[in-house]
């Protein structure tokens, strides 16, 4: 009763209010600075800025100072008289070599610790391009194995895990489309060119109920806007790949484009080769990067931005192709100073291909998903105090499992392909914040979503031993079944003091999408599979406390986290030995599903002033799985880790030259070895009791990087700089993978070889910005 009086004054003082608003934007880039701080002294009120860079104060006529920070910028101070509603664009200067005097009034882990924010990080692009970088090239997807909860599965995989979950449960996100395979090469490189990032963050625990759809973690990566208001172009190159960078005016103040482009020229090198077999090879990988801004009026401001990356690995034996297409079409609408929408459409797909071929047959397989969808979120500022962000969106997803299509009118081979299915996926979510006194903040929302199965298609109905029963077919349009569920989610902040707080956050998470694959590192030939009949939606909830303080040491700020969790999830995925995925109209017919769960706590402590900066961390964690059908106890995940240690440092040497050192440390990945042996027809077989019964050696390696930044001449616009990298400094051999093999002098045993793929790497870029 009470919080209904007190939501009704709350509106009733809204109407009493007037509105402050407008965009926080970078003076040089125009680029919109979204989490930018504005705030009212006078009042102790404050807003920060939406994703979009836009800010909305609800306060009563009166004469006010406003105050906009950002991370790295110098603050910006208005006077103002406020008697109606007011537009306000504020202008932030970088800090750079003439404002070497300037406090930083801000950093984004403040405004974290600051915020009920729990189990999020930002990763900060431009400190990436001063770190060591594998073959040169920044790697958002790499950097995220240098975070407490985060790992990945060794040398040679893009795939991360977060928190004891696998790849497929993690929802990545380009200019709000969602990207598939975020890899080239098998995951050596990220997809993302660095070039075009405006941030990236990572949501490992807690995720506020504008997402879902996946278990683990979120990590959503903005384009830069390319509101340049003069042509620069900008690019790097590499040992491996070089990139290009181009962004301008297309109208004064009205249009702007960004252009980027990345190749690697690898197989360019193999031309030199004497082997005719190498010198016919042939493997890189390309992505175009574009996005064009209009701005209609004060009010209205549309974005369309694209990406698409391929890679390709063709030689005598192996024609292979795959890659990621995204397409936002987004329209920024603000009907009242206190009212925000944005409103998007956008196509996303992923694909790959490969020759098959039987003396003088041949066939192309192909496979992938494709899809469409719209999303629409608003921000209302109801008053000094609260605001609420609310939304929905409709996706329909086409899941292509597989064809086979002869590539020449002599083939033999008969085409054949497994029937594609199609499904609707909904949701809708309203969240807010909202501070109790001086202590006690809570944010959080509650968000439903809901899967359709849509025909035509035809499925099957099996029996315990998974024997066909039934075959039933659906036409057109028709919705064969739907699932769906409220999804809570809350988190709260409890001041212990100025400098340390207490934390909690708990929700629950659906997952309507799976994965088929044969290795749980993730390949380029997964297949997506949606929920069926047979194959259940996964279902996860996840508790978390954290503690969290900005102390301050020699005059320096630290960011010091702690975080215990605890996460269980029902229904996860997985395959019968001897599962058969490629070209199988009953794929359900293999897979399995059971439960998971998994613990930890992880800490780290930041320094984030001075000459010397960085992070270490420890993060402790188990993550288990219970598949009656493997095995019939519980058996560690594939990602189980137990300890993993990271750190990274970046110190000045002078304002020319700075070092950066990078180190990780962590337990060896579980692996399965059979426990005996018998010899069948002269070959020797392995006998297999457990999955997961045994440990890789653990990995660690330390790598280290040097730039120099050419000096900038009065007058002139170009600006360049060097970064020397060595990745593996002391050539550590982590374990790849491992392979038995019989003995060629004793057959009746097997011997363990281990597999590695980099020892040192050196590199050397080249970057330019002009």
């Amino acid at each position: 009763m009470r919080y209904g009086i007190a939501l009704g004054v709350m509106m009733a003082f809204a109407q009493n209010t007037l509105t402050l608003s407008g965009y926080v934007r970078d003076a040089a880039s125009r680029e919109p600075l979204a989490g930018a701080k504005v705030l009212v002294p006078e009042r102790n009120v404050g807003v920060v800025t939406n994703p979009y860079g836009y800010y909305a104060l609800r306060l009563p006529a009166g004469r006010y100072t406003i105050v906009a920070q950002f991370i790295g910028y110098k603050s910006e101070t208005l006077a103002v008289s406020l008697k109606a509603d007011l537009r306000h664009d504020f202008a932030l200067q970088e800090e750079g070599v003439e404002l070497r005097s300037v406090e930083i009034v801000e950093t984004y882990e403040q405004r974290r610790f600051e915020s009920a924010a729990i189990s999020e990080n930002r990763i900060d692009v431009q400190r990436l391009k001063k770190l060591p970088a594998f073959f040169g090239e920044v790697d958002i997807l790499r950097s995220l194995a240098f975070l407490p909860g985060v790992a990945t599965a060794g040398d040679g995989s893009g795939s991360f895990f977060v928190r004891g979950g696998s790849f497929d449960q993690n929802l990545i996100l380009l200019d709000e489309a969602v990207v598939y395979n975020p890899g080239h090469i098998g995951g050596i490189f990220a997809a993302f060119n660095s070039d075009a990032l405006q941030e990236a963050k990572i949501y490992k625990g807690y995720m506020p109920p504008e997402y879902g759809g996946r278990l683990s973690s979120v990590l959503d990566v903005r384009l830069r806007e390319g509101n340049s208001p003069k042509w620069t172009a900008a690019g790097g190159i590499g040992v491996i790949s070089s990139r290009l960078n181009i962004e301008g005016p297309l109208l004064k103040d009205r249009a702007g484009l960004l252009l980027t482009a990345r190749r690697s020229y690898a197989d360019l090198f193999l031309l030199l080769a004497r082997d005719p077999e190498l010198q016919r090879t042939a493997l890189y990988f390309y992505d175009l990067t574009a996005k064009l801004n209009y701005t209609l009026s004060d009010k209205h401001r549309l974005y369309l931005s694209g990406y698409f990356g391929r890679d390709v690995f063709r030689n005598t034996f192996l024609d292979f192709n795959w890659g990621n297409a995204t397409t936002t079409l987004r329209w920024n609408f603000i009907p009242s100073p206190h009212l925000f929408i944005n409103t998007l459409v956008f196509y996303s797909k992923y694909d790959y291909a490969f020759l098959v071929e039987s003396g003088r047959n041949q066939a192309r397989f192909s496979s992938g998903i494709e899809d469409i969808g719209w999303r629409s979120d608003a921000d209302y500022y109801l008053s000094e105090q609260l605001k609420l962000r609310f939304g929905a969106s409709l996706v329909r997803h086409t899941f292509l499992p597989g064809q086979l299509r002869p590539t020449s009118d002599t083939s033999n081979v008969r085409p054949f392909s497994v029937p594609s299915l199609r499904g609707v996926e909904a949701a809708a979510y309203l969240q807010t914040g909202y501070k109790f006194g001086m202590r006690w903040l809570v944010e959080g929302g509650i968000r439903w979503a809901g899967f359709g199965l849509l025909g035509p298609a035809t499925l099957y109905s099996f029996s315990p031993e998974r024997v066909v029963q039934d075959t039933l077919s659906y036409g057109m349009g028709r919705l064969i079944d739907a699932w769906g569920g409220i999804e809570p989610r809350i988190s709260v902040r409890y001041a212990l003091s100025e400098k340390w707080a207490l934390k909690g956050a708990g929700g629950r998470v659906q997952q309507f999408l799976h994965v088929a694959t044969l290795s749980p590192v993730g390949l380029p030939t997964d297949i997506w599979w949606p929920t069926t009949l047979n194959v259940r939606r996964q279902d996860g909830y996840q508790l978390a406390l954290s503690l969290q303080g900005t102390p301050q040491w020699k005059h320096h700020t630290l960011d010091v986290s702690w975080e215990i969790f605890y996460r269980w999830m029902q229904n996860i995925v997985d395959f019968r030995s001897g599962a058969d995925i490629f070209l199988n109209p009953q794929l359900e017919r293999e897979l399995i599903q059971g439960r998971g769960w998994a613990y930890g706590s992880e800490w780290m402590i930041q320094k984030l002033t001075g000459k010397l900066t960085g992070w270490l961390s420890y993060t402790y964690s188990r993550s288990f799985r219970y598949i009656p059908e493997i095995t019939p106890k519980p058996f560690p995940n594939y990602i189980d880790r137990p300890h993993q240690a990271t750190m990274v440092l970046q110190y000045s040497l002078t304002p020319r030259w700075e070092l950066g050192i990078t180190g990780i440390y962590a337990t060896g990945r579980p692996i399965t070895l059979p426990v005996a042996k018998y010899i069948y027809d002269g070959q020797v077989i392995g006998v297999y009791n457990e999955r997961n019964n045994r440990r890789m050696p653990d990995y660690h390696r330390v790598d280290v990087s040097l730039t120099w930044t050419a000096a900038k001449r009065e007058g002139k616009r170009w600006i360049s700089s060097w970064n020397f990298s060595l990745y593996n400094v002391y050539g550590r051999r982590n374990m790849w993978a491992l392979r038995l093999r019989q003995d060629e002098n004793n057959p009746n045993v097997q011997r363990a070889y281990n597999l590695y793929l980099f020892r040192w790497v050196p590199a050397v870029t080249y970057n330019f910005r002009f």
